[in-house]
C-alpha cells in the first residue's frame, strides 16, 4: 500500500493537492554573476605545461584516465597545485572516503586564497545540504545547487513539480586555474575511484590542457550563471553556519587523509604508474583539435520537440559522417525503435557497429536494463556487434591502467564513442532517452587518430575476456559467448551469472516506468 493511497484514503483529495502543491522555491535573485578567471602565465600549472603547449600550437593535450586510482590522483594533484581558481560541476559528490579526501584538498586551496565554485545537482546532494552550507561559508568558496527541490526535508512535496524535478544536471567537469580540466563520466565517490569494498564502477575521463580548457570553463559559467543554479544559502531554511562548524568540517576532511593512510587503498594510490611518472618524466599526452559539446541550460525548460540544439543533435553529424566503424560504450543503453532503424541504416551503408554495455549481472539499475533487453534481437539482426560486460571482468583491475580499459568489478559507467578511429567523444551522456531529452549532458569531441586508435585497440583486445558477446543461435534465440580464464570458450543460454529472481525482477521492473524516463 503506497503513501499516496494512504493519504488519499484519510485526507480529502482537494486537501492532498493543496498540500502537495504548496512547495515552492525561494526567489533566486541574489546570486552573483561570475566568470572563470583568465589563465595566468605565472601559475604553477602554466609553467608546467608551457613547453608542451608551445610544441603543439592550437591543439589540446589529453591524458586518458581509465584507472580509478589515477582519476583520483589527477584531481587531487591538480587541486594541490592550484593558484587562482577551482570550478567543480558534478551530479554526485559523496561524503565518503574519497569525497572527503578531495574536500580536504579543496579546503586547503581555499585557505591559500584560491577561489572555489562548486555546482552540484540537488537530487543526491540534498541530504548533505548542511555540510555544503558550511563549505559555502568559507570566504573563498561558493556552492550552488542545480534544479533544486522545494521540499528540502520532504521531497514528496515536489510531487506536483514532477516534470521539473525529473530533469537532472548530469554534467561532470573539473577545471583548475582555467589551465587544466578533467571531463568524462565519473562522479566523486568511492565506487568511481576503485575505493569501495562493495562495488566499483569502471569509468573513463580525459585530463586536458590547452584551448579546450577555456571552452570547458565557458560551459561551467553558462550553468553557474543560469536560473537553474541556486545558492545553497537560500535553500537551507535559515541554517547559519558558524566558524566552529567550518573548523569541524576541515577536521573531518583532514581525518579522511589519515583514514586512507591506514588502508590498502593508500598503498595502491602510491603505486599507480601516474604517481611514479610525476617524479621522473612528463605524462604521455594525445594531441588534437577538441570541441566541447553540451546541452544548454535551457534544456531544463524545453519539451523534447523544442530541443533542436541538444547534445544528441550535436553528435549526430559525426555519426552521419562515419564511413567504416562506430564504437559505442554506454553503461545504460536503450536504443528505442528509432535507434534500431538508425543501426539498420548504418549496416546498409557498410558501417560496422560495435556496442559495449552492461550485462544484467553487472548492471546497477534493473529498470534501465529492462528497457534495453527487449531490443537485443533487433540490434543483432541489424548487424550490431553486441557485448555485455561481465560483473567481474578483471580480478587485478586496480593494478592495470590501460587506455580504454574502462571496466570494473561491478559495472560499466564510462561513456565513449569512437568514430572511424579518428574522433572520440568522452563525456557524461548515456545512450538512453533520459540523457537524450531529460537530463543535461556534456563532453568533448577530440580529433586525434592516435587517441582513437589507442582506445579502440585496447577495448577490442579485452572484449572476449572481459565481456559476453551476445549472439543469435540457429533458432533466433539469444546466447552469450565468452572466454574463461583458461582460454576455453563458454556458451550460455540464459543471462550469465544471474539468479532466476534477478531475471524476474529485470523483466517486471520496466513495466511501471515509461521508457522515455529511463
Amino acid at each position: 500500500m503506497g503513501f499516496f493511497f494512504l493519504i488519499k484514503k484519510f485526507i480529502p483529495i482537494p486537501v492532498v493537492l493543496a498540500y502537495l502543491g504548496c512547495a515552492s522555491l525561494p526567489p533566486n535573485t541574489n546570486r552573483s554573476y561570475s566568470e572563470a578567471l583568465p589563465p595566468d602565465p605565472k601559475t604553477q600549472l602554466a609553467q608546467a605545461t608551457e613547453e608542451q603547449l608551445k610544441k603543439h600550437p592550437g591543439l589540446s593535450g589529453f591524458y586518458p584516465l581509465a584507472s580509478g586510482l589515477e582519476a583520483l590522483v589527477a584531481r587531487m594533484a591538480a587541486v594541490a597545485v592550484s593558484d587562482r581558481s577551482i570550478d567543480l560541476q558534478y551530479y554526485i559528490w559523496e561524503n565518503d572516503l574519497t569525497g572527503r579526501m578531495l574536500m580536504h584538498e579543496v579546503l586547503l586551496a581555499a585557505d591559500r586564497g584560491v577561489r572555489v565554485r562548486v555546482l552540484l545537482d540537488d537530487l543526491n546532494q540534498g541530504r548533505y545540504e548542511r555540510g555544503l552550507a558550511i563549505l559555502d561559508s568559507h570566504p573563498n568558496i561558493e556552492v550552488r545547487m542545480a534544479n533544486p527541490f522545494a521540499g528540502r526535508s520532504w521531497r514528496i512535496l515536489d510531487a506536483m513539480r514532477f516534470s521539473t524535478v525529473n530533469r537532472r544536471m548530469h554534467n561532470k567537469v573539473f577545471v583548475v586555474d582555467n589551465q587544466t580540466a578533467i571531463v568524462g563520466g565519473r562522479n566523486i565517490g568511492n565506487e568511481y575511484f576503485w575505493a569501495s569494498e562493495e562495488m566499483n564502477f569502471g569509468d573513463f575521463d580525459l585530463w586536458a590542457i590547452g584551448p579546450v580548457v577555456q571552452d570547458l570553463s565557458r560551459e561551467f559559467d553558462s550553468y553557474w550563471n543560469s536560473e537553474i543554479a541556486y545558492p545553497i544559502s537560500v535553500l537551507v531554511n535559515g541554517f547559519k553556519p558558524t566558524a566552529e562548524d567550518l573548523q569541524k568540517l576541515k577536521a573531518d576532511a583532514a581525518a579522511a587523509i589519515e583514514e586512507a593512510e591506514k588502508t590498502q587503498y593508500a598503498a595502491a594510490l602510491k603505486e599507480t604508474p601516474m604517481v611514479k611518472k610525476f617524479t621522473r618524466e612528463p605524462l604521455k599526452l594525445y594531441w588534437g583539435k577538441a570541441e566541447v559539446v553540451i546541452d544548454p541550460p535551457e534544456k531544463f525548460r524545453q519539451h523534447s520537440k523544442e530541443q533542436t540544439d541538444n547534445l544528441a543533435h550535436q553528435l549526430y553529424p559525426l555519426i552521419e559522417k562515419t564511413q567504416k566503424e562506430l564504437i559505442l560504450v554506454s553503461p545504460y543503453f536503450i536504443p528505442g525503435k528509432k535507434g534500431v532503424q538508425f543501426f539498420k541504416s548504418l549496416n546498409n551503408r557498410g558501417v560496422a557497429s560495435l556496442v559495449l554495455t552492461n550485462s544484467l549481472a553487472s548492471s546497477d539499475v534493473a529498470t534501465v536494463f529492462s528497457g534495453y533487453k527487449g531490443y537485443r534481437k533487433d540490434l543483432l539482426e541489424q548487424g550490431v556487434q553486441l557485448y555485455e560486460l561481465k560483473p567481474t571482468p578483471q580480478k587485478t583491475m586496480p593494478k592495470k591502467s590501460r587506455v580504454g580499459a574502462s571496466f570494473s568489478s561491478a559495472g560499466l559507467h564510462g561513456k565513449i564513442f569512437v568514430f572511424d578511429r579518428r574522433k572520440v567523444f568522452v563525456g557524461s551522456m548515456n545512450l538512453d532517452p533520459r540523457s537524450a531529452t531529460l537530463n543535461s549532458e556534456m563532453g568533448v569531441v577530440v580529433d586525434s587518430p592516435e587517441l582513437a586508435e589507442a582506445i579502440s585497440k585496447n577495448l577490442i583486445a579485452n572484449l572476449r575476456e572481459d565481456s559476453y558477446q551476445v549472439l543469435l543461435d540457429d533458432r533466433k534465440n539469444l546466447i552469450w559467448k565468452t572466454t574463461d580464464d583458461h582460454g576455453k570458450e563458454q556458451v550460455f543460454t540464459k543471462e550469465p551469472e544471474t539468479s532466476w529472481w534477478k531475471r524476474l525482477k529485470a523483466g517486471l521492473s520496466g513495466i511501471f516506468v515509461p521508457e522515455s524516463w529511463l
